[in-house]
């Protein structure tokens, strides 16, 4: 099997997984649960999430790991469960017989002054930890996602790269549209912080959440000049709330259609995010292989 570097640099799209969390909430996961405390609570869950993502076509998938900083875990009562949580993590992943299994870390929930009382070396230590524990457990790649300050992802790219500099790790920042461009809540653009973040020793760079689908296409084409690797999750659309539930407005295969037109030279990795499931995945893989 090929490197996830060497994977990254071919000229065939990888393709990524969904929505994680979808699953799990369809599968019963109870509003405010850690999605990560199923890892040791609901294992065949998770398992079976991942598995549906591999038979879907993915050739990578995330592991449940995105909340399991230590930092993040404290703020919701797990404080000092963050190596039982990561390991258990990756274990299910690869027990799915994923092709690759990618550390999956999402930001700690804090903010710097004047927003809140975060703190970068704070930051620097939780990601370092979970990084060790991701490292030790086996994964093939890291994934920095959701990231609302691109101090934060740099300070996160800065901690993994610390602890493992063998292993590739991609960086994504989520963006809103606005009337002069697309934004991060922090007012960061991705023509400029996607290549500082690039400049930083991301593997690949880009962007996930938030956005639909054809919102990232041209997020995309903004941003493909810029940067030489490009990753992408977009949602299935926007939220709509029906009931107690939510649901997007996206069907599988106008998403995939869209994002495959959306292929730029640089576009290394795509998948899904919010709302997403392995019907979106199979969309795509569909679409992949026609242009094969």
């Amino acid at each position: 099997m090929n490197s996830f570097h060497d994977r990254l640099a071919s000229p065939q799209v990888l393709l990524l997984d969904g929505g994680l969390g979808t699953l799990l909430m369809a599968a019963g996961l109870p509003a405010g649960t850690p999605p990560e405390l199923w890892n040791v609570e609901n294992p065949d869950a998770v398992q079976a999430a991942h598995r549906a993502y591999v038979d879907a076509g993915s050739d990578a998938v995330h592991a449940n790991t995105f909340g399991a900083n230590p930092l993040r875990l404290a703020h919701v009562g797990l404080t000092g469960r963050a190596a039982e949580l990561n390991q258990a993590g990756v274990a299910l992943a690869r027990a799915a017989k994923a092709r690759y299994v990618i550390g999956d870390m999402g930001p700690t929930g804090e903010f710097l002054p004047p927003v809140g009382h975060g703190n970068v070396e704070a930051w620097r230590e939780a990601f370092v930890a979970q990084a060790e524990i991701l490292r030790a457990a086996g994964v093939d790649a890291f994934h920095i996602e959701t990231m609302m300050d691109r101090r934060e992802a740099s300070a996160a790219l800065a901690a993994v790269r610390s602890v493992a500099p063998e292993l590739p790790v991609m960086v994504s920042l989520t963006f809103d549209r606005k009337k002069k461009g697309f934004f991060t809540a922090f007012g960061d653009q991705p023509e400029t912080a996607l290549v500082q973040l690039a400049a930083e020793g991301a593997a690949a760079v880009g962007a996930n959440c938030s956005l639909a689908s054809r919102d990232m296409a041209e997020l995309v084409n903004r941003a493909a000049p810029q940067v030489t690797a490009l990753v992408v999750q977009p949602n299935a659309g926007r939220p709509r709330q029906h009931g107690d539930r939510c649901r997007y407005e996206e069907e599988p295969d106008s998403f995939a259609h869209t994002m495959v037109q959306a292929l730029v030279p640089g576009l290394c990795a795509l998948g899904g995010c919010c709302g997403t499931t392995p019907a979106f995945i199979s969309a795509l893989r569909q679409q992949l292989e026609r242009l094969r």
